[in-house]
């Protein structure tokens, strides 16, 4: 049974996945799921999707949260598995925090819980703004 967070459908099988998540900055990463489920809109469907908690609207994958090896957290802004056509495609970033590998796909990249800790709302707002697009 799913609960619903501002319209946006809470996927046991992401709890699940917290749950047996063993890194540093797991309880950051839970952290940044409930910021994502409060602000994601009502056709945000949550699941497990390259073993980490994955947003997608209308079937199209959106953001992606992550962890590594190395002990990092790290928030994928994407449009979709494949890529599509960037021409013209911006997104204003003015926290800096946003490396961009390709001009439509960001990642932020947090090292420390301190580093969530400063910088969570900043990305919570990124996010609002990249589901938005």
């Amino acid at each position: 049974m799913s609960d619903m967070t501002n319209g946006a459908v809470r996927s046991i099988e992401v709890d699940e996945f917290l749950v047996g998540l063993e890194h540093p900055l797991a309880a950051e990463l839970a952290k940044m799921r409930e910021r994502i489920l409060a602000i994601a809109p009502a056709n945000t469907v949550e699941n497990v999707k390259w073993k980490a908690p994955n947003y997608a609207i209308g079937g199209v994958d959106r953001v992606t949260l992550g962890v590594d090896p190395r002990g990092r957290m790290r928030v994928v802004l994407h449009r979709g598995v494949k890529r599509v056509n960037a021409d013209g495609f911006t997104f204003d970033d003015d926290t800096g925090l946003v490396a961009w590998p390709a001009p439509d796909r960001g990642v932020i990249t947090l090292a420390s819980g301190a580093e969530y800790s400063e910088h969570a709302v900043a990305i919570t707002e990124l996010v609002a703004r990249w589901f938005s697009i």
